[in-house]
Parts: C-alpha cells; structure tokens; sequence
C-alpha cells in the first residue's frame, strides 16, 4: 500500500512540474510577462495534478492487462484529465473557447504535459527495472 502511495505521489509532483513548466511557457507567450498566477490557479493546479494521480490508480493494481485493455485504460485516463483540465482551464480563465486559436494551443498544452509525464514516468520506470532486473542478476550468479 505504501508503494502505491508513493507512485501516486510520484505522478502528482511529475504532473504539477510538467504543468508549471508548461504553463510558463505559455502564460509568457500567450500573456506576456506581466501575467500573475494567482493562489488559486496553483491550487487548481493541484487539483488537475491530484485527479492525474487518481487517474493512475487502475495501473497499480498487479493485473496483466491484455494490449488491447491497457490502451482502453490509457485512453479513459486522458480523456478524463483531459476533460477536467479543460473545466477548470475555462473556469479559471486559462483560455476561451470563442478564441480558437487559444483553445487549441490550450489543448496542445494538455497533450504536451501528458506526454512529458508519461515519456519520464516510462524512462524512470525502465530505469527501475533495469536496476532491479541487475540485482537479481547478480543474486542468481552468487
């Protein structure tokens, strides 16, 4: 259960980096640099960072999925941080949806964070195995 926890907690803090690098990245170019995150974006923030942990709770559960449900897992998962970013991105002023351009730079911004926590999550989580499958190694030579 601690391990779970921990991986939860892994995937909040990769979320909420990725976001806040992301984020400033835009805010400059879209906003400028006057622009001012208020408290209440970064608890919105946290929220988003919190429901993408949450959303990973199907992946810690020592189930072999087959290909074909892990993509339907993968799938749900996006669209479910995908819709409540987008909520909370209109509800906060993020962006609009009469402005297309900005929507769609908004929604790219949500698939370039997803991108980077998964891609780092998936090298980390490699790295592990790697290390692990090392030790074992080691262990069965002796």
């Amino acid at each position: 259960m601690k391990e779970k926890i921990n991986i939860m907690l892994m995937i909040f803090t990769r979320v909420v980096t990725a976001i806040f690098f992301i984020a400033s990245i835009y805010i400059t170019f879209f906003f400028g640099n006057e622009r001012v995150m208020a408290s209440t974006d970064i608890w919105a923030i946290m929220f988003i960072g919190f429901v993408s942990a949450v959303c990973y709770l199907p992946f810690l559960f020592e189930i072999n999925y087959s290909i074909i449900v892990m993509v339907i897992l993968q799938v749900i998962s996006f669209l479910i941080i995908n819709a409540v970013i987008l909520i909370t991105g209109a509800f906060r002023g993020w962006f609009t949806f009469k402005n297309p351009v900005n929507a769609i730079s908004f929604e790219a911004v949500i698939i370039c964070v997803y991108a980077i926590v998964m891609i780092v999550s998936y090298i980390i989580d490699s790295d592990s195995a790697k290390k692990m499958n090392k030790k074992l190694e080691e262990r069965n030579m002796k």
